[in-house]
Protein backbone atom coordinates (compact mmCIF):
# COMPACT_ATOMS: atom_id res chain seq x y z
CA UNK A 1 0.00 0.00 0.00
CA UNK A 2 0.96 3.55 -1.34
CA UNK A 3 1.71 5.93 1.92
CA UNK A 4 -0.64 8.70 1.52
CA UNK A 5 0.44 12.13 1.44
CA UNK A 6 -0.62 14.29 3.76
CA UNK A 7 1.05 17.46 3.58
CA UNK A 8 -0.14 20.81 1.53
CA UNK A 9 2.01 20.70 -0.91
CA UNK A 10 4.13 17.64 -2.43
CA UNK A 11 7.40 17.74 -1.82
CA UNK A 12 9.89 17.14 -4.52
CA UNK A 13 13.31 14.98 -2.79
CA UNK A 14 16.55 15.96 -3.92
CA UNK A 15 20.05 14.65 -3.07
CA UNK A 16 23.09 16.53 -2.01
CA UNK A 17 24.68 15.19 -5.10
CA UNK A 18 21.91 16.99 -7.36
CA UNK A 19 23.26 20.10 -7.16
CA UNK A 20 20.53 22.45 -5.91
CA UNK A 21 22.30 24.79 -3.48
CA UNK A 22 19.96 27.95 -1.81
CA UNK A 23 21.40 31.10 -0.68
CA UNK A 24 19.52 32.70 2.27
CA UNK A 25 20.00 36.28 3.74
CA UNK A 26 19.83 35.56 7.87
CA UNK A 27 18.98 38.01 10.03
CA UNK A 28 22.60 38.83 11.24
CA UNK A 29 22.76 39.91 7.59
CA UNK A 30 25.23 36.88 6.96
CA UNK A 31 25.04 34.49 4.18
CA UNK A 32 24.14 30.69 4.20
CA UNK A 33 24.26 28.64 1.40
CA UNK A 34 23.48 25.17 1.73
CA UNK A 35 22.29 22.26 0.10
CA UNK A 36 18.48 21.35 -0.64
CA UNK A 37 16.77 17.84 0.43
CA UNK A 38 13.46 18.89 -0.31
CA UNK A 39 11.43 21.33 -1.71
CA UNK A 40 7.81 21.86 -1.99
CA UNK A 41 5.56 25.47 -2.51
CA UNK A 42 5.34 25.31 0.95
CA UNK A 43 8.54 25.52 2.24
CA UNK A 44 12.21 23.87 1.81
CA UNK A 45 14.44 21.70 3.78
CA UNK A 46 18.17 21.94 3.39
CA UNK A 47 21.34 20.70 5.55
CA UNK A 48 23.92 22.33 6.87
CA UNK A 49 27.15 22.03 9.38
CA UNK A 50 26.05 21.66 12.80
CA UNK A 51 28.49 24.68 13.87
CA UNK A 52 25.78 26.70 11.78
CA UNK A 53 23.67 25.94 14.77
CA UNK A 54 24.47 29.33 16.36
CA UNK A 55 23.88 31.97 13.81
CA UNK A 56 20.13 30.21 13.21
CA UNK A 57 17.29 29.37 15.21
CA UNK A 58 14.06 28.19 15.47
CA UNK A 59 11.34 31.19 14.12
CA UNK A 60 14.73 33.16 12.84
CA UNK A 61 12.99 35.04 9.31
CA UNK A 62 15.48 34.33 6.78
CA UNK A 63 15.40 35.69 2.40
CA UNK A 64 15.75 33.20 -0.23
CA UNK A 65 18.20 35.33 -2.21
CA UNK A 66 18.48 32.51 -4.88
CA UNK A 67 18.62 28.69 -5.59
CA UNK A 68 21.09 27.67 -7.65
CA UNK A 69 21.56 23.98 -10.04
CA UNK A 70 19.52 22.24 -11.99
CA UNK A 71 16.77 23.53 -13.63
CA UNK A 72 16.26 27.31 -13.18
CA UNK A 73 14.53 28.71 -10.83
CA UNK A 74 14.99 32.39 -10.90
CA UNK A 75 11.57 33.11 -9.81
CA UNK A 76 12.54 32.27 -6.46
CA UNK A 77 14.16 35.24 -4.94
CA UNK A 78 13.79 37.61 -2.32
CA UNK A 79 10.99 35.07 -0.44
CA UNK A 80 10.62 35.36 3.18
CA UNK A 81 11.02 31.61 5.22
CA UNK A 82 10.74 30.92 8.63
CA UNK A 83 12.35 28.48 10.52
CA UNK A 84 9.74 26.17 11.35
CA UNK A 85 12.74 23.81 12.59
CA UNK A 86 15.94 22.26 13.22
CA UNK A 87 17.49 18.84 13.93
CA UNK A 88 20.52 16.95 14.15
CA UNK A 89 21.77 15.01 11.54
CA UNK A 90 24.34 12.17 11.25
CA UNK A 91 25.42 12.10 14.58
CA UNK A 92 25.38 15.58 15.32
CA UNK A 93 27.77 16.54 12.26
CA UNK A 94 24.62 18.13 10.37
CA UNK A 95 21.55 19.57 10.87
CA UNK A 96 18.45 19.11 8.65
CA UNK A 97 16.50 22.47 8.60
CA UNK A 98 13.09 22.63 7.48
CA UNK A 99 11.51 26.60 6.32
CA UNK A 100 8.43 27.65 5.59
CA UNK A 101 7.91 29.89 2.68
CA UNK A 102 6.10 33.33 4.04
CA UNK A 103 3.62 35.58 1.68
CA UNK A 104 4.81 33.91 -1.24
CA UNK A 105 2.28 35.55 -4.17
CA UNK A 106 0.46 33.10 -5.93
CA UNK A 107 1.56 32.86 -9.38
CA UNK A 108 5.22 32.30 -7.70
CA UNK A 109 3.30 29.68 -5.19
CA UNK A 110 2.02 28.17 -8.87
CA UNK A 111 5.04 28.36 -10.77
CA UNK A 112 7.21 26.63 -7.89
CA UNK A 113 4.35 23.65 -7.79
CA UNK A 114 4.72 23.15 -11.38
CA UNK A 115 8.51 22.29 -11.20
CA UNK A 116 7.76 19.92 -7.80
CA UNK A 117 5.23 18.56 -10.36
CA UNK A 118 7.65 18.10 -13.52
CA UNK A 119 10.57 17.38 -11.15
CA UNK A 120 8.73 14.28 -9.13
CA UNK A 121 7.49 12.89 -12.27
CA UNK A 122 10.44 12.59 -14.48
CA UNK A 123 12.52 11.36 -11.28
CA UNK A 124 9.64 8.49 -10.55
CA UNK A 125 8.79 9.91 -7.33
CA UNK A 126 5.16 9.71 -8.59
CA UNK A 127 3.48 5.96 -7.28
Amino acid sequence: MAIEEKRLYPRLTLKVEDGYFVHFLCPDQASLAAPIVNLSAGGINLVVPEATRGPIQEGDALILKQIAGGRSLSFLADIRAEIRWIRPLDGGRHLSVGCKFMDLAEPVRQQLSQFVHSERMSRGQYD
